[in-house]
């Protein structure tokens, strides 16, 4: 195969502009690499002008990051466009983490059969990767440019003064969805790529991840929280925001036929946080539900937590066999009644406490929810206080 470079032809014949790509071109080059069945494939499932954000989120092991890597690996060879690849912290773009992402690049000779030999194994350094060609005896002959920046959000100040990608419009962020989310997080995200994309126009952005905890502040803040919880695996859907960003979001089933075999040989459990590790579900508890055959007394509906775009009521009610406890439901709006309303933002006003409170009424709803004495309307609504309680405790 013989990738020869295209003739560069930008918007509105303008560099700063962006360069425009043939994505027919380019995913035709990926299909005669036959990359093997049972992976995530692009050129099937991906249409780039459809949209400028790509969320794709899978089980573990369905090749989206390596078979991306190769459209990238594409688009330099024909046009020299380079990929930002992004994690979270700098230790995530070590050296030994980003050589682990070519591993099955190379252990396929992809590399050789795009360059039509010219270069066989890729050469990290300063943050950059190369493609390079390496000898018999274990010598780098040559090197091609950059073609990957490693990339962390940490960096961020540091890049605005340091950073120049003028073709850098493929864009990886990489496992997005993780157990730690920085204060603003999404905004240094956005930050970092006003710095890589400057004014150009041809950037396409791309969000990986493995699925884990939904409630993850990047849906939320890309508008896309509530519809990933109810969309099904392979049915794809594009979010216009109301100031017309538009995101493709997807989240790709197990295609490996040998899945459903491992998973009955080791993880057959009745769990439903194995989700995550046997296909493409969200690990989701089973949250204790409210019985209203049971008899009880009402004592108040004026507490609420506010987080991740919701609201939550709590009524406290007694009862003869349950005692004192909470029943946890959806608001529409906080009543003017209210007495708290717990948060992990800004205080604004004093009905508001932070995190769990510090007054004695404070103390006394968080210790029935460690005795296990909240019940909810639904898993949904449990699951968004077990993640306020985990932010909150982290803060």
């Amino acid at each position: 195969m013989i990738i020869l470079p295209e003739e560069i032809k930008y918007i509105d014949d303008k560099p700063a502009n962006g360069i425009i790509v043939d994505w027919k071109k380019v995913f035709a080059f990926y299909d005669k690499l036959k990359v093997p069945k049972g992976n995530y494939n692009p050129s099937k499932e991906l249409n780039p002008t459809e949209a400028e954000w790509f969320i794709l989120i899978s089980s573990r092991s369905t090749g989206k990051t390596t078979n991306l890597l190769l459209i990238g690996l594409i688009l330099f060879l024909m046009y020299g466009i380079t990929i930002p690849y992004i994690r979270q912290k700098s230790d995530m773009i070590a050296r030994q983490n980003i050589e682990k992402l070519f591993e099955v690049i190379r252990a396929y000779g992809y590399i050789q059969e795009l360059t039509n030999g010219e270069y066989n194994n890729v050469y990290f350094f300063g943050h950059k990767m190369y493609l390079c060609s390496i000898d018999e005896n274990g010598n780098r002959a040559r090197r091609s440019e950059a073609f990957l920046y490693a990339l962390d959000l940490t960096q961020n100040e540091v890049y605005k003064s340091s950073l120049n990608m003028p073709t850098g419009d493929f864009i990886i962020f990489d496992e997005f969805i993780s157990s730690t989310y920085a204060n603003n997080e999404f905004v240094t995200l956005c930050d970092l790529l006003k710095t890589i994309l400057r004014d150009r126009l041809t950037g396409k952005i791309f969000l990986l991840a493995n699925t884990t905890n939904y409630y993850n502040e990047y849906l939320r803040e890309l508008y896309i929280q509530d519809e990933v919880l109810k969309v099904g695996e392979d049915e794809p859907f594009i979010k216009l925001t109301k100031k017309k960003t538009r995101i493709f979001v997807h989240l790709i089933s197990n295609r490996n036929k040998q899945r459903a075999k491992v998973n009955t040989l080791y993880f057959g459990f009745d769990n439903p946080k194995l989700g995550s590790v046997t296909g493409g579900s969200w690990a989701v508890d089973s949250y204790p539900h409210f019985f209203r055959d049971e008899e009880r007394e009402l004592v108040s509906k004026d507490f609420y937590i506010v987080y991740a775009g919701k609201i939550l009521q709590l009524d406290y009610y007694i009862s003869p066999t349950l005692g004192e406890h909470i029943f946890v439901h959806d608001a529409v709006k906080i009543n003017d009644k209210a007495r708290r309303i717990y948060t992990v933002g800004e205080i604004s006003d004093r009905k508001q406490a932070y995190k769990f409170g510090s007054l004695p009424i404070d103390k006394r709803i968080w210790k029935l929810y460690n005795a296990n004495k909240w019940y909810y309307y639904n898993n949904d609504i449990g699951f968004t206080v077990d993640t306020y309680v985990n932010k909150a405790n982290k803060l």
